[in-house]
């Protein structure tokens, strides 16, 4: 199965200790959520738990806290200690950036191991959160459309 480069850049981030948010970003349709599942197949650093805003009933900040409690559980569960939370499309959620502001800043209080990656479509949406609420807790790795090597 192919791989982007990108897949070998986020397990390297995931497998150092936690530090920032990683965040995937780019246009549509570029294989950010595919990236991202590669990764959790391949992930050996214990549990992971996928959760997509794409479904337009699911926009509220209580569901993003279930999936970050859910992520936690897993956590717990884990045999390594360590364990990975992918939200898909997050920039559809209402004030997404402040309420991962808060659930990581509980995660790093409580010294919680778990990742956090973002992976979003829109880049003013995602960029404005980030720029007000997450300021020095994420890191940007860019998903761009496919490059003639690629293909």
């Amino acid at each position: 199965m192919f791989q982007r480069a990108q897949v070998s850049v986020l397990q390297q981030r995931l497998q150092e200790p936690r530090r920032f948010i990683q965040i995937l970003s780019g246009p549509r349709q570029t294989g950010k959520t595919t990236i991202a599942r590669q990764v959790m197949d391949s992930w050996k650093g214990g549990g992971a738990h996928y959760a997509s805003a794409d479904e337009p009933t699911l926009q509220n900040e209580a569901w993003l806290g279930q999936q970050w409690e859910l992520a936690r559980l897993r956590l717990r569960d884990s045999s390594t200690g360590e364990a990975i939370l992918v939200l898909d499309e997050v920039q559809k959620l209402p004030r997404w950036s402040e309420t991962v502001k808060r659930l990581w800043d509980e995660d790093t209080l409580a010294q919680r191991p778990l990742k956090v990656v973002l992976l979003g479509s829109s880049a003013l949406l995602l960029s404005r959160g980030l720029t007000e609420s997450l300021a020095g807790r994420f890191e940007i790795l860019p998903v761009t459309h496919w490059g003639l090597s690629e293909m």
